[in-house]
């Protein structure tokens, strides 16, 4: 089964050039802000001029960025320009499991580069026991990309590559200006996009659901982006994540959430082809099992 990310939701959108048809919505929370939701709705909307934002059977008063909650309800987005529903791709992507190791497999540095500047799950802010590093132990972090090396090609076509400084052994996704050091439950809702961090508003974690770790409102710990830092995190492959979470969460529908484990026992490949969406499926499964497989071999040299 595949979780549906709309269930539920108390926030809809319109675009008043159709009244009629949302196209999308998402959940409010105590931090889910005006100011954050403006900010998804620039990531939602292809626009060319500012838009204006009411919420529908309210006095048509325009929303402003406050750090006001925003409240539940239905919402109306125009502009004096050309509006739509942004057709940019959204790529599903599956847990890091091979966060230390390239396409290619080869071993890299990015988890030592990772950890030795953030020390602390960047998000949580809970930091790493002093005997962890002597033990070359990191049980509940992992060194999580941002931007995933999966996507490595569509990486430089970002341009992205540009924008960070390169280690002489890493291909420029591994450079850790794309990695954050995450605790294990943290990492798995950043790889989900059911968390991320909004740059363009003091580094905010953004919640997309039912905030159950209290995340929502935190800001990135400081220790990750310090620009004098040579291997401080980049603004735009940050960025990058919450457009892409906004696609997930917000567009039409969202998109769809995989179970992470097929019930034992059953059918996978039936279970894959009956189930929603089968080949983004097959695709989250062989690389998932590829991941494992390849964290295996590599584990002994990478620490």
């Amino acid at each position: 089964m595949a979780a549906d990310r709309s269930l539920g939701r108390d926030i809809v959108i319109y675009l008043a050039t159709d009244p009629t048809d949302s196209i999308g919505g998402g959940f409010t929370n105590p931090t889910f802000t005006k100011t954050t939701f403006l900010d998804t709705l620039d990531a939602l909307i292809a626009h060319d001029l500012p838009l204006r934002v009411c919420k529908i059977n309210d006095g048509r008063v325009q929303i402003q960025r406050t750090q006001d909650p925003l409240l539940p309800g239905e919402y109306e987005v125009e502009s004096d320009g050309h509006i739509e529903v942004t057709d940019a791709p959204y790529y599903k992507r599956t847990t890091s499991a091979m966060s230390s190791l390239s396409a290619s497999g080869r071993v890299r540095s990015f988890p030592a580069a990772v950890r030795d500047r953030d020390r602390r799950c960047v998000i949580t802010g809970i930091p790493v026991s002093q005997r962890e590093p002597l033990l070359r132990r990191w049980t509940i972090y992992d060194a999580a990309h941002i931007f995933p090396v999966a996507l490595e090609s569509i990486f430089h076509n970002y341009n992205f590559g540009e924008l960070v400084v390169l280690d002489e052994r890493d291909g420029s996704v591994n450079s850790p200006q794309n990695g954050l050091l995450l605790k294990k439950d943290v990492h798995a809702l950043f790889d989900q996009y059911e968390i991320s961090i909004n740059p363009n508003d003091d580094y905010r974690i953004v919640c997309f659901f039912d905030d159950i770790l209290g995340l929502a409102g935190r800001q990135l710990d400081p220790i990750c982006r310090d620009i004098n830092h040579p291997h401080h995190v980049n603004d735009n492959i940050l960025f990058w994540h919450f457009q892409q979470a906004v696609l997930a969460n917000m567009r039409r529908a969202g998109e769809p959430i995989f179970d992470e484990d097929i019930t034992p026992g059953s059918d996978t490949m039936d279970a894959i082809l009956s189930g929603p969406a089968p080949a983004e499926r097959m695709e989250f499964e062989l690389s998932g099992r590829l991941g494992d497989v390849m964290r295996a071999q590599g584990s002994l040299l990478i620490k």
